[in-house]
Order: C-alpha cells, then sequence, then structure tokens
C-alpha cells in the first residue's frame, strides 16, 4: 500500500480516536445522586413581570435592576434548599433566563418557547417577550428533551432561532432523566389562565351589578368568556393525560408547573381520578399544621400587590370580564403543583413545602410561591422497566411492508414491494429486502441482514454485530458526461450498468457513542449497450466498456450521538474510513480510499423541526481506475437535480443541508440544499464553483423504516427521486 495512504489513514483514525474518546469520558459512568433514591422537586413559575399588553412592546412592572435583583434572590434560595430538579415557567427570556439559571446551579437545562411573537432569534416583536418553559436537573440525572407537546392555541412556529404565532399557545416541555437505569419522565407545563369559578368569587362579581359598577349584560358576557377558558383548560388537561399515555409503558412520571386553578376544580380532579383505569396522578401536597398552603397570596406576595396597583390604574373602566380578573386575583389559592404518576403511592412522597414566601425589601422572587416536594423512588426503581446500555432484547416479531408503484419515461412502468422483518428468530435481527422491476427492464434487488438491528443497537454497547448486505442493480440507461468537475451536460451518453455488491461487516459498540467497523466487499459492474461514437471507448483503461470487479477489506471509526438510527433528531456522527482493493484471481481493479465525513441533527423550532447537515470527502489512489468505481457526484443520495454519476473523480466533496418538518399524519417535508465538486486529486481541492442544488421532498414515516420523495433543481436537469430512508 502507498506509504502516504498509509500515514494519512493513520493520523486520521489516531485523531478521530481521540476526540471520541475524550467525549466519550465524560458519558460511559451513569453516576447516581449522592442523596440515594430520592428526589427533591422544585416547581416554580419565575414570573415575567410583563402586563402582556402592547404590540411592539409589553409594558414592564418593574425596572431592570429589579429583575436582576430577583434573579439574584432566585439562585440564593434555590442553592438554600438543594433540590435536585426545576420545573420553570413563565422564564422570559426562556433561552437565556434558564441558561444563566443552570450555570449558576452547574445544572443541566432544556427549554422550549411558548410565547414570542414574531422573532428571529431575540429581534422582533414585541421586543421583551420571549417567555417559556424550561427543565433544571443535576448533571448525574442525565437530563435530555423527549419531546414537546402543544396542547393549545392556533398554528404557529415556536423556537430559540425563529418564532412566528399570533395568539396564545400552551405548551408542555417533556423530558427524561436516568437513575440505575430507569427512565422517568418529567412534564413541566403552564395552562391557560383565567378566573376561577369559585362561589365566593362569582358572589363578588355579582355584587358589581347590584352596586352598578358593571351591567348585566357585561356580567353575562364576563361569565361566558370566563367558561371558553375554562373549557379550552380542561381540553390541555384531557390532551396532557392523552400524550402521557403514549410514553413508554411503565415508565414513572412527574408532572408539574403552574396549572392556574385550585385544586377542587374540575381540570385537577380529572388528574387525580384514581377511578381511572390506566392511568391517575398523585398531588404531593401534605397539611402541615401551621405551614403555608397557598402559592398564589396577593395578601403577603408584595409582586401581586404591584400588578394589582398596575390593574387599578388601567381599568378604571375596565369589561365585565376584566373586572372578574380582578376580583379572582384577590383570592389566595394553590395553584403550583407537583403530581406523581400512579406508578408512585403515597407512601412514597416523603416531603412537601411551600418555598420561597419571605422578601428582600419589600420584593419577593415571583409573584407565585414555589412548591418543593421530595420524593423516594426506592419502589419505583424496583417496579419500573429498566433501560440498559446493552441492547434489549424484543418480545415479539413486528413486520411492515410498502407497496412501490411508479412511472418514468426511462424506466416505464415501475413495480414492486419492499419488505422489513424484525426479530422473526428471536436474536433481536432484521431482514430488510426490496424487489423491484420495470417494463422496460430496470432492476433493483436488495438483502440487508442485520444481527442486531441497526436501529436496536444504536446509542448501545455490544461485544459484536453482523450485517449482510447484497445489493443488484440494473440501471438501463445511466449516465456518462466525461470525467472531472468541467464535464458538460450536452456530452451526456447513456449505456447500461450493471453492479452486484455483497458486502459483509463485523461491528462493535464499545461505548454508547463509538463504535468500530471491519468489513469485506465484493464488487462487479460490467458496463455494456454503448453507441458507436461513445467517448468511453476510447477512454482508457479498457475496463470502461466490460466489467471491472474488486474484493476489498475496509475499516471505519465512528463516534456517533445521535438519538436515533432512521430518522434521528439531534446528535453528531464523526466517522473516519478506510478501504484496501487488491487484485486476486478473479479481480482486475486495485486502489485504496480514505473517507471521513460528518453529521450534525438539531431540533430548531416546534413543529418539530429539524436541522440536519452532511459534509463527506472521500479521496482514491490508484492506477488505471475504471469509470465504475471512481467517486460519483450527482442522483438521490448525493447531488440531488444532477443527474446519476454527473461529475467524476478520484476526490469528491459533497455537503447536503436539510430541514425536516412534520405535515399531517405520518407525511413530513423537507427543503434542502446540496452542493459538490470532484477533483484528480486531494492536491487539487478548492472550494470554487461547486455544483449546486435547491431541493424539497416528502416523507412517509413506517415503524421501521421511512419512504422518500425528493425532487431536486438542477443547472442542467430537475430530477425526481424515490427511495427509502433519509439521504443521511
Amino acid at each position: 500500500m502507498n506509504k502516504k495512504i498509509i500515514s494519512k489513514t493513520a493520523l486520521m483514525f489516531f485523531l478521530l480516536t481521540l476526540v471520541c474518546f475524550g467525549h466519550a469520558q465524560n458519558n460511559q459512568v451513569e453516576r447516581s445522586i449522592k442523596k440515594g433514591s430520592s428526589l427533591r422537586i422544585l416547581t416554580l413559575n419565575v414570573w415575567s413581570g410583563l402586563d402582556y399588553e402592547g404590540t411592539f412592546r409589553m409594558r414592564e412592572y418593574e425596572k431592570k435592576g429589579e429583575r436582576y435583583k430577583r434573579f439574584q434572590m432566585l439562585v440564593k434560595e434555590i442553592k438554600k434548599i438543594d433540590p435536585d430538579l426545576i420545573f420553570l415557567q413563565e422564564a422570559n427570556p426562556v433561552q437565556s433566563y434558564s441558561t444563566r439559571l443552570a450555570r449558576a446551579l452547574q445544572f443541566d437545562k432544556i427549554h422550549q418557547v411558548a410565547l414570542g411573537g414574531i422573532k428571529l432569534g431575540p429581534l422582533g416583536i414585541p421586543s421583551n417577550l420571549k417567555e417559556g418553559n424550561a427543565i433544571l436537573a443535576r448533571s448525574e440525572l442525565k437530563l435530555k428533551t423527549h419531546d414537546v407537546w402543544k396542547l393549545s392555541g392556533s398554528f404557529g412556529l415556536f423556537g430559540d432561532i425563529f418564532t412566528c404565532h399570533f395568539d396564545e399557545s400552551i405548551f408542555a416541555l417533556v423530558g427524561r432523566i436516568m437513575m440505575d437505569s430507569t427512565p422517568i419522565f418529567l412534564v413541566n407545563t403552564h395552562l391557560v389562565s383565567s378566573p376561577s369559578a369559585e362561589s365566593d368569587v362569582i358572589t363578588q362579581f355579582r355584587g358589581l351589578v347590584e352596586s352598578g359598577e358593571i351591567t348585566e349584560d357585561e356580567y353575562k358576557r364576563g361569565l361566558e368568556k370566563s367558561k371558553a377558558f375554562h373549557k379550552r383548560r380542561e381540553k390541555e388537561i384531557f390532551g396532557l393525560l392523552k400524550k402521557i399515555k403514549h410514553l413508554p409503558v411503565g415508565s414513572p412520571v412527574i408532572l408539574a408547573g403552574d396549572f392556574n386553578v385550585p385544586v377542587q376544580s374540575p381540570e385537577i380532579q380529572t388528574l387525580l381520578n384514581v377511578e381511572s383505569e390506566q392511568l391517575y396522578f398523585i398531588d404531593t401536597f401534605i397539611q402541615k399544621k401551621g405551614a403555608a398552603r397557598f402559592t398564589w397570596n396577593p395578601i403577603t406576595n408584595k409582586n401581586i400587590q404591584l400588578t394589582q396597583k398596575g390593574i387599578q390604574r388601567n381599568n378604571k373602566r375596565a369589561s365585565g370580564y376584566d373586572r372578574l380578573w380582578e376580583l379572582d386575583k384577590t383570592q389566595p389559592k394553590r395553584i403550583d403543583y407537583i403530581f406523581l404518576s400512579s406508578h408512585f403511592s403515597r407512601e412514597d412522597i416523603k416531603d412537601f413545602r411551600i418555598v420561597f414566601e419571605s422578601n428582600e425589601q419589600g420584593v419577593n422572587v415571583s409573584d407565585h410561591y414555589g412548591v418543593l416536594s421530595e420524593v423516594g423512588l426506592d419502589n419505583v426503581l424496583i417496579r419500573a422497566p429498566k433501560e440498559f446500555d446493552e441492547i434489549e432484547k424484543i418480545a415479539e416479531p413486528k413486520f411492515e411492508f410498502m407497496p412501490i408503484l411508479m412511472w418514468d419515461t426511462d424506466i416505464g412502468f415501475g413495480y414492486g414491494i419492499k419488505l422489513f422483518y424484525l426479530n422473526p428468530l428471536k436474536m433481536n435481527e432484521s431482514f430488510d429486502l426490496i424487489l423491484f422491476n420495470s417494463s422496460k427492464g430496470e432492476q433493483w434487488y436488495r438483502l440487508v441482514f442485520s444481527l442486531p438491528d441497526f436501529e436496536r443497537r444504536q446509542g448501545k454497547i455490544y461485544p459484536i454485530s453482523l450485517d449482510l448486505t447484497l445489493d443488484y442493480d440494473k440501471y438501463i440507461k445511466n449516465n456518462y458526461f466525461g470525467i472531472g468537475n468541467k464535464s458538460a451536460f450536452e456530452d451526456r451518453e447513456v449505456y447500461t450498468r450493471e453492479p452486484l455488491e455483497i458486502t459483509m461487516t463485523a461491528s462493535r459498540g464499545f461505548i454508547p457513542t463509538l463504535v468500530g467497523q471491519f468489513g469485506l466487499r465484493y464488487k462487479t459492474v460490467n458496463n455494456y449497450n454503448f453507441a458507436e461514437d461513445s467517448r468511453l471507448k476510447s477512454t482508457p483503461p479498457d475496463l470502461n466498456v466490460s466489467r471491472a470487479t474488486v474484493s476489498s477489506i475496509y475499516a471505519n471509526l465512528r463516534f456517533d450521538t445521535r438519538d436515533s438510527y432512521i430518522n434521528p433528531s439531534t446528535g453528531l456522527v464523526l466517522q473516519g474510513e478506510t478501504e484496501y482493493a487488491f487484485k486476486t484471481s478473479f479481480t482486475n481493479v486495485n486502489y485504496q480510499r480514505i473517507a471521513a465525513w460528518f453529521q450534525y441533527y438539531k431540533i430548531l423550532l416546534y413543529p418539530k423541526t429539524i436541522l440536519a447537515l452532511r459534509l463527506k470527502l472521500q479521496n482514491l489512489s490508484g492506477d488505471d481506475i475504471p469509470v465504475q468505481f471512481l467517486l460519483p457526484i450527482g442522483g438521490g443520495s448525493t447531488l440531488r437535480g444532477s443527474p446519476q454519476d454527473r461529475y467524476l473523480g478520484k476526490t469528491s466533496a459533497i455537503f447536503n443541508g436539510e430541514l425536516r418538518f412534520p405535515l399531517i399524519w405520518r407525511f413530513g417535508g423537507v427543503v434542502g440544499f446540496d452542493a459538490g465538486k470532484v477533483w484528480d486529486s486531494m492536491a487539487d481541492f478548492d472550494l470554487k464553483r461547486w455544483a449546486t442544488n435547491p431541493t424539497i421532498g416528502l416523507r412517509f414515516y413506517m415503524t421501521n423504516f421511512l419512504v422518500r420523495l425528493d425532487i431536486g433543481l438542477g443547472k442542467d436537469s430537475t430530477g425526481l427521486y424515490f427511495n427509502f430512508g433519509h439521504v443521511f
């Protein structure tokens, strides 16, 4: 093997190993909470300090210095009570607020924008509103975002980078922590607020009619509006329960937040319904003699008194509904809660306290008081399902299929089927089969056997896996434009290309984020059906117009933090690979190939919109390499919009960027951008004149695979691509 190739490959693998192991050292050991098998849980509405009136800017009840003072008080008080988990509502702006607090406490955090108006980053209107929910946790708990649920509100986009909505939207932020290999789900919500329907409030409201302060019509309309909000909140509760029931079966749930109604309300009683056959919740409240009972107390909370003065100033002739609001806000009540799913029992509740009641120089931490509960986990950790770093066995087989029907001017009418069979042999294995034919002779037969299945082993530790791939294609109209980046589209010629590839790969998951692979590959490609004046006939080597065959060995190392192999939404991939193809009695091509690629996935906003990026570099070394094995750019997996094999070279680079977003039911959409270029060698690499194509696409999500349809808009052509799985 060429010494330069050996040295490049060795250096690449050495650097990649350092990066992977350096990162992995911080992730491979699961630590446990020092306090033992219990959690101290805090929930608090931290108060934005806004009156939510205005277009370009919301009026603020306090000065910037006062908000800063409240924040410093909050940090100090949290450190005193020493919680393990913190649920925050009304954090504004939620990203920077939760980040500052997490840094001050040395906690991990997740967050979600819920109210922002129209914003690009921090800029937009209202200029001082971008609030939402956040969850903070000690780093030992390995806090991760699990999902975001929208419970009410019209369509909008909600994220740190971009936000656009025109009414109040209610969300639940869902996180996940791990204790003793047991996932515990965290649900943080802030339900819509409205005046309560308590009898004494309604009696006082009626008194305003009798005193002549409001009319009978205002009274009726005020009650009707209040009832409408109650119905909305009830729908939010039912939606919340429905979503929670779809969390992994048997996993405990901690639900907390600002519910904006007292415990006797129908909404809270729905959560506490012990008659429920599937799921109910336990209120962690413990009545203690002489202890505080209210989280909303206008009698003692100076911040509430500040907002009431503002209401009185602005509502000299307020509507009936506003007057009902004013009356309701004078009533002390408990509206902030920590609930435990029915996987817990009341005996698990070790302590309950209302916290942050004190004030400094007339200033409270928030207009709400916080709730602190200590919850024992001994019983739950015994009963709840585990999630280990090793692969767990599947109980039952799973089968999915998708018929293929299509038409194309080049291939005619295409028909076939894709089959996916998981675990028929009870070994976590999968069989993935594609059978496709067309009326003009196009053929595609592909079988992938994986033991264990790719998705089952993603993010796991395992001693060895085996993958066998058999792939036969017959392209009746394959393209040839020339070699190099300057090949012209008008020089296009077509011929038949018939590849057969057999690959056997063994892998090992050293830790959940580091995988090593070693494999053997046999590939033969037969080119034929050339035109009489084909340039390939006169382009060396002679193998260009006949059968070229290789046998090779390859190895790669992959650092991989993706949350899914099939449909990743978060994570990073760094991978390096080297391959050596050698001549034997039944092969006629040899080369050396090195490759490196980067992939990145991040959720940008809700509805769940994912940014996916890929950059891949490859280099071939060897003499007389035929077109069958040159590195191609173009087609459905690299440069969509440019025809298959549009550019051929010994060095190639591709970049793909996609925004993936939901549409309806199982359908999703994609908008993307592809770029690529080839060179004769790495020494010629430059960043000038790359071929670029915008793309749009549809996705149909099955349980174990997805169907892909893309349209690429190239400079010289438009490509339509039907396939399975994401491009990357």
